[in-house]
């Protein structure tokens, strides 16, 4: 056991050496990642990883495999199979073996002492013969005993039948005597709230109230009261819907956003710490991998930076818990600067854009710059900031007209342009279903989560083709010697060798504490970026000669490039496509 294995329940060793005697014979008994932070891009993660055990298990020592793994391991020491944590690495044997799937590695682990690429012996042949002879007696099994969550935020409604959890982060769930919360709207036409609405009362949320922005053009519903028990009142805009953030007439002490695109997810889990009941705030980090490289977040990130030029975290409008009268004190400050309705935000830099084209950013006030401003005035001990890359997040608001928002934003022409060429088909995305019934029935072999009552993707062979097809990006939108036990020591013989990093290689690269991260020297941040395989030096240099972005370090090399994830969070779903590998650094 890890030191963040952490026994929740009394009588949990006796339970444990009960499992140990009701599932011999054995070689692991443990658990694989049962947490829910991986959903987003679930497809593309290795068999071998998604059904390793993790290491906080129960070893039976005296069996056959394990010695022959143990063996294998030693080994291997020497070469690049070293740098793989030695749970996953057993996996990647047994997987290998039974399925002939060969890990990927990065190349710049595959180089020896002189800088030359090296060749790894082909084992394939010798594991199938230790999985075949083994396999018949499930050697690799689970326990409900223990539960691996690798730094997951949770809540306690999340914990199930285990004794053991490995890496939760847990948090108070909201407590409605303490906190009151409002929900803003934005509409434009068409009544589009109206399903949010009439939903909304099946939904496990904390919202007392519910404010409907409405253009001044369009009548307020004068039904609102028979959609949802909340009080809901309507307020029409005097300013541009894009401010809405900073327009809405909130009167409770909090607040969160959504447009009327979406639903409210069936659980909205807001997190808060204990005691001090500070809520957690999910954001993503602001380097160039995760955000630079898409031009909406560049200039969030930017316009951020005018509050607080140290600012590197990227805050979705729609996972924000809005304290109101730290939100009137910001849009006070956001007006003065960029004006009432936004006219100078970008005043300055539209001749500079002229020849490049139009500059693709917020038009108003958001959830990244209102954490700018928060940290700026040291107000951020109200609030518990984690990193979504690190601890995963989850969706408060579902989008579920996907094709109407693209559609009511285009002109009349373009509308009926669009229409023709088949965007009014269904979207497809698991998550958006929230019954069990719906999740397994729904024909994409979607997968049901019964502790988080969350639907995910299914697992496929590594290179396989996820059952959605991708989309660009949006823009605006949100002992005896046995002769099996053989295996050849790898050749240091180089050869020519031409292979990109595979999108996870760097999960057991880099730092996996938060904190970490915030020990490092400030002179860090003016190191150049790495060279990539998709991002050369050069591209990073031009890119930064673009804005001025000095205060914001450059790093990481993760390829992200082809993995597109719909966002349910609308403003910034550019971004959502950030929620990716480094999700698993703890792993």
């Amino acid at each position: 056991m890890e030191g963040d294995s952490i026994p929740i329940k009394n009588n949990w060793l006796d339970v444990v050496l009960s499992e140990i005697e009701v599932n011999r014979p054995f070689a692991i008994l443990g658990a694989k990642y049962n947490g829910d932070k991986w959903d987003n891009f679930y497809e593309q993660i290795p068999i071998s990883l998604l059904h390793h055990i993790n290491g906080n298990a129960i070893y039976n020592t005296s069996h056959a495999l394990l010695e022959r793994l143990v063996g294998q391991l030693e080994v291997e020491a020497p070469c690049p199979y070293n740098s793989i944590p030695y749970d996953y690495r057993m996996s990647q044997m047994c997987t290998e073996g039974a399925l002939g799937v060969v890990p990927e590695l990065a190349p710049k682990i595959m180089l020896n002492e002189e800088g030359k690429n090296i060749t790894l012996s082909d084992n394939t042949e010798t594991f199938a013969k230790w999985w075949d002879q083994h396999s018949a007696s499930t050697p690799f099994k689970e326990t409900p005993v223990i539960h691996n969550y690798a730094a997951t935020n949770l809540i306690p409604r999340h914990l199930g039948p285990e004794y053991i959890i490995h890496g939760a982060k847990l948090y108070a769930p909201w407590n409605p005597t303490k906190i009151k919360i409002t929900l803003v709207i934005a509409e434009w036409f068409f009544n589009r709230s109206t399903y949010l609405l009439e939903h909304l009362d099946e939904k496990d949320h904390p919202f007392s109230e519910v404010i409907v922005m409405l253009p001044p053009t369009v009548e307020a519903n004068n039904n609102y009261d028979e959609m949802s028990v909340i009080p809901t009142r309507a307020q029409h805009r005097s300013a541009p819907d894009y401010m809405d953030l900073c327009e809405a007439d909130v009167e409770t002490d909090w607040f969160m956003m959504t447009n009327a695109y979406h639903k409210v997810a069936s659980h909205v889990d807001l997190m808060f710490v204990p005691g001090k009941f500070h809520p957690v705030v999910p954001f993503t980090p602001a380097t160039y991998p995760f955000c630079f490289r898409f031009p909406y977040c560049k200039e969030n990130i930017n316009l951020a930076q005018r509050f607080f030029p140290n600012h590197n975290k990227v805050a979705l409008d729609f996972d924000v818990l809005y304290n109101t009268k730290i939100r009137n004190a910001f849009c006070d400050e956001w007006k003065e600067r960029f004006g009432p309705e936004g006219e100078n935000l970008y005043k300055g830099r539209r001749k500079k854009k002229k020849a490049e084209g139009k500059i693709v950013g917020p038009s108003g006030p958001t959830g990244t710059s209102y954490a700018a401003y928060v940290f700026r005035e040291k107000k951020d001990k109200n609030y518990k900031f984690t990193d979504r890359s690190l601890y995963g997040a989850r969706d408060p608001f579902i989008k579920v007209f996907a094709r109407e928002e693209r559609l009511d934003g285009m002109s009349e022409e373009l509308r009926l342009r669009e229409l023709q060429r088949n965007l009014t088909k269904s979207d497809c995305n698991c998550k958006g279903f929230e019954s069990q019934g719906e999740c397994e029935g729904s024909g994409l072999g979607c997968v049901w989560r019964p502790l988080f009552d969350s639907c995910r993707p299914p697992e496929l062979m590594d290179g396989g083709q996820p059952i959605c097809a991708q989309s660009d990006s949006p823009t605006t939108a949100p002992t005896m010697h046995d002769p099996d036990d053989d295996t050849a020591a790898p050749s240091k013989s180089p050869t020519p060798q031409e292979k990109s990093d595979p999108w996870f290689a760097s999960l057991f690269k880099t730092r996996e504490r938060e904190q970490d991260k915030e020990k490092k020297p400030s002179n860090e941040k003016e190191k150049k970026p790495r060279k990539s395989v998709e991002n050369t030096q050069e591209d990073i240099e031009k890119f930064m000669r673009e804005d001025s972005l000095s205060d914001v370090s450059i790093e990481g090399d993760i390829k992200l490039a082809d993995i597109d994830l719909e966002s349910g969070n609308g403003g910034l779903d550019e971004t959502q496509s950030l929620n990716r590998s480094q999700n698993m650094r703890e792993e």
